[in-house]
């Protein structure tokens, strides 16, 4: 009885505990999927799509809701009625982390968090290039993302960033701030590099939804390296940026030659140009001899397939009318063009003379042209788009001057010929461009017997092709053909004390070119535009900061603060004028301004080497090309050869010869070297240098201007006169700083360039007279004192400045000059923090050339040269802790008083005037820092 009674209430209990469960199920969480599936004692997050549910096979017609969200987290039923006065209304939150789910390409979970970066290139499909780059890309990783892996001596990165200095070589690719991704691989005698980027349209910063492109330029390039024995490496390099265009098939074609963009293709050529002038219009002589040209087209009927050639005479039912010939003038046997003159034949599809196929029809263009003497050929049709609405046909000279369209090279005579003996036959096809390459290998050895060599040969290949509305409907390929540059260089050098040895050779094609053209969102391209639609493999960045010189597009820039040489100490500042600022400007040079110009000296008191004999020297130098080894358009070899005599004193001698490619210009250049760096303790520092050359140089080698101050714009430009034609060049600086005497410092200065000319009736590069001597004598004295006694500190200071100068030109007068600046500087402390700062400047400047009673008694009214300068200045200096900040405060006042003599029209008289000008200036100024 008691058995049965036990096991009735033990089912019983077990009943209840099964309601219970299931009550307790009922009303708990399901997490379905999201803690993932058990397999073999892994978790993982695939997506399993909707299952079967068993409660919802009920055959009703009223709608019935599976439970999902809102009843799992909220018990919430939607078809029940709510009421909120027992059970209080629990609002919305968010029950897990924030963020997405996130699969891979095979459905494998990554994670649950946040799309950071993603590049994709989806083919046959419109708007199939798109970037996305997250707020936090900016915000959190600071545009840089950085992947690294490793095992063994194996070594792997990843890096995705909007700024990254990357260098291949530096005739293929080097940038200060390339925008893309960057893999590089390292083990112990190999290693790797591969660039990916779209660099038409580049995402900079963020995006709130993907930048989704048609038409883009992709860039893909990279370097191996493979160490061979212990001292030599090999490599190989190769870039590549191409034009593409998603609609089409990945592989349809070879897609590192490119393909022309929508807005190429949609419109067909109805005009082409031929513009043949003289590759060295400035000897007026010699330039293009034409002696036949021929057309050759290529025409396709769509229905069947079926292409047809047709020659220049298929094409015309009148030779004399067509193509439109005008310009040059006839020589016996050939047609042409010296100086400034231009031959144009004109190609107008729409021409009444024209019978050939309809535009729509052709699908290549070649041409056939036989010339001679030193010639270019330049290439224009309507397609070739630019920032104005492309002439109509026929063009002509006075479009050409008046229009400046868009043009592209061709061809241009290896030199500068004039006899006809460089006759020779030139073919090639039409098209836009498409893509730019560049291939190449590098051999380096490293201490092989005392040497060091390293050797690099790159070729540089660019495509183009011939649009066509048919091909391009059909997403065909279109026709297309390429050019071809070369460069290479080798460097050798040697050292076993006290002997050294370096030689290089070097040759850079005038076409060589690491530029590739962009293509906008419409896929079309504006060629005289290179600030948006150029990319450059290679930067002009001759400061070496992180800022490109040039605008280009989807890169930073341009940077108008350059100053190659001149920021010694790396603050991005010119060092001659070092208090200048983005904030306030400062455009007065340091060597100018008060107080300031007792420690700065001129830039022309700079010394250092000037192969290229422009009269700047090579290292402080800013141009327009892009920062290559060597120039382009150059061939040559440089070798010096020396000896330490003593220690520091070095004695070397070599030879600079140079031409250029395209002309009959070169540079030979033969000199001899003496450097003098002596420490001499208890007395002090001597330095000395001295060059004499021998030059022939006939190459210009144009430059900027230096920057006055940060915010002065684009520098000038500055045309080499060609001063050195044949000439005798001496170059001496001696330096000499007395430290004998604590507190005492005397600086001295001296500089002598001398150009002495060989030939007779020399001329500058615009043919103006040069002096057969010329030269600049400078003469620089320094000397200041510092006592100081309980905080106080007294310096008087004398400089004196002499300059005298005979220019290279004939037109411009001499220069002989004195300027001396006697000052002192008075410091002592007041309080614990505070410090007053008083200072005088007395300045006396001289011309020393003209003789003023001379100008008196001629009438030459005008300044003098000569003036006098006062300068007055106090300054209360406090220094505080603030808010975690160090404050200092300046206050205080400077008074500049200028005395400039000049000689006026007084009372019916010429006679010498002192024109007094007076200036001051109050300021109260606080900067907070974190250091003092």
């Amino acid at each position: 009885m008691v058995d049965a009674g036990y096991r009735e209430w033990s089912r019983v209990w077990i009943a209840l505990w099964i309601v219970a469960a299931l009550s307790t199920t009922a009303f708990s969480q399901d997490y379905n999927n999201r803690l993932g599936q058990q397999r073999g004692g892994k978790v993982t997050f695939e997506p399993l799509g909707p299952g079967v549910f068993f409660d919802a096979l009920d055959p009703t017609v009223k709608r019935w809701y599976v439970p999902q969200e809102l009843y799992h987290d909220y018990r919430f039923r939607t078809w029940e009625y709510s009421n909120y006065a027992r059970d209080r209304y629990e609002r919305y939150v968010n029950t897990t982390r924030e963020g997405e789910y996130f699969y891979d390409t095979f459905g494998n979970f990554v994670n649950r968090g946040w799309l950071i970066y993603d590049w994709r290139q989806e083919a046959l499909t419109p708007l199939g290039s798109s970037i996305y780059q997250d707020s936090r890309y900016q915000g959190w990783f600071n545009q840089v993302l950085i992947a690294t892996d490793s095992k063994g001596g194996a070594l792997y990165s990843i890096t995705t960033g909007d700024q990254i200095r990357t260098t291949l070589t530096p005739m293929t690719f080097s940038k200060p701030a390339f925008n893309g991704i960057q893999l590089d691989l390292a083990a112990d005698k190999y290693a790797g590099t591969l660039l990916l980027s779209r660099i038409s349209s580049p995402v900079r910063s963020s995006v709130s939804s993907a930048d989704t492109r048609t038409n883009a330029t992709n860039m893909i390039g990279g370097r191996a390296l493979a160490q061979v024995g212990d001292f030599v490496t090999v490599g190989a390099t190769w870039v590549n940026a191409h034009n593409t265009r998603t609609t089409l098939g990945s592989f349809d074609s070879n897609p590192t030659k490119g393909t022309l963009g929508d807005g190429q293709a949609r419109v067909p050529i109805n005009a082409i140009a031929l513009v043949l002038s003289d590759d060295s219009p400035e000897d007026g002589e010699g330039g293009t001899a034409l002696f036949s040209h021929d057309l050759v087209v290529v025409r396709e009927d769509f229905q069947n397939g079926i292409r047809e050639t047709l020659s220049l005479a298929d094409l015309t039912n009148d030779p004399t009318r067509w193509p439109v010939i005008e310009g040059g003038f006839r020589e016996e046997g050939f047609l042409a063009a010296n100086g400034i003159q231009r031959i144009i034949i004109n190609y107008d599809f729409n021409d009444p003379a024209y019978v050939g196929p309809d535009p729509t029809e052709i699908v290549k263009v070649t041409f056939d042209l036989v010339l001679a003497n030193d010639y270019k050929v330049e290439v224009w049709s309507d397609r070739q788009t630019g920032q104005q609405t492309p002439p109509e046909a026929p063009l002509t000279r006075a479009i050409l001057d008046e229009r400046n369209p868009v043009l592209l090279e061709i061809a241009r005579a290896p030199d500068n010929t004039k006899d006809g003996s460089n006759r020779r036959r030139l073919v090639f096809d039409y098209g836009l461009p498409t893509a730019t390459q560049i291939y190449g290998f590098t051999i380096e050895a490293q201490d092989v017997l005392g040497f060091n060599f390293y050797g690099e040969y790159d070729i540089n290949q660019k495509f183009r092709q011939y649009p066509n509305l048919a091909l391009f409907t059909d997403d065909r390929s279109f026709e297309d053909a390429s050019t071809r540059a070369d460069a290479w260089m080798m460097n050798l050098s040697f050292q076993d004390y006290p002997w050294f040895f370096f030689g290089e050779a070097f040759s850079m094609d005038h076409d060589y070119s690491t530029s590739s053209f962009l293509l906008n969102q419409n896929g079309d391209i504006n060629y005289d535009q290179p600030s948006q639609f150029f990319y450059e493999f290679v930067e002009d960045n001759d400061d070496q900061d992180r800022t490109p010189d040039w605008q280009r597009g989807g890169q930073p820039g341009p940077d108008f603060a350059i100053f190659p040489g001149w920021d010694e100490n790396n603050d991005f500042v010119s060092d001659f004028n070092q208090n200048d600022n983005r904030t306030i400007s400062n455009r007065i040079p340091d060597y100018d301004e008060p107080f300031l110009r007792y420690e700065v000296d001129r830039p022309e008191f700079l010394f250092g080497i000037d192969l290229n004999n422009n009269d700047w020297i090579d290292r402080f130098e800013n141009d327009d090309e892009p920062d290559f080894p060597y120039k382009r358009d150059h061939r040559g070899y440089n070798a010096y050869s020396g000896a330490h005599v003593i220690p520091g004193v070095r004695v070397s001698v070599g030879q600079t010869r140079e031409e250029l490619l395209s002309s009959e210009r070169e540079n030979t250049t033969t000199y001899g070297l003496v450097t003098v760096d002596e420490n001499w303790a208890g007395l002090g520092r001597l330095r000395a240098f001295n060059m004499l050359k021998r030059a022939k140089d006939t190459i210009p080698d144009d430059r900027r201007a230096p920057q006055g101050f940060l915010l002065a714009g684009l520098p000038a430009k500055v045309a080499d006169i060609l001063p050195a034609q044949d000439t005798w060049v001496n170059s001496l600086f001696i330096g000499f700083d007395y430290t004998r005497i604590p507190q005492l410092n005397i600086r001295n200065k001296i500089k002598y360039d001398l150009y002495v000319q060989r030939s007779d009736d020399l001329r500058a590069l615009d043919r103006s007279p040069l002096h057969d001597r010329s030269s600049f004598f400078g003469l620089i004295n320094k000397v200041d004192y510092t006592y100081r006694f309980e905080g106080l500190s007294i310096q008087p200071r004398f400089k004196s400045q002499y300059l005298k100068r005979t220019p290279f030109l004939r037109r411009e007068a001499d220069i002989e000059e004195w300027d001396g600046f006697l000052s002192m500087i008075l410091k002592f402390p007041v309080l614990r923090h505070s410090m007053i700062e008083m200072g005088t400047e007395f300045r006396q400047l001289r011309e020393l050339r003209a003789d003023e009673d001379a100008l008196v008694q001629e009438s030459v009214l005008g300044p003098t040269g000569d003036l006098n300068e006062t300068n007055l200045a106090v300054q209360w200096s406090t220094t505080t802790d603030y808010l975690g900040y160090v404050l200092l405060l300046q206050t205080g006042f400077r008074l500049s008083r200028q005395s400039l003599e000049t000689i006026e029209m007084l009372d019916l008289e010429v006679d010498k005037k002192s024109t007094v000008e007076t200036g001051t200036t109050t300021f109260i100024t606080i900067y907070a820092g974190v250091e003092q």
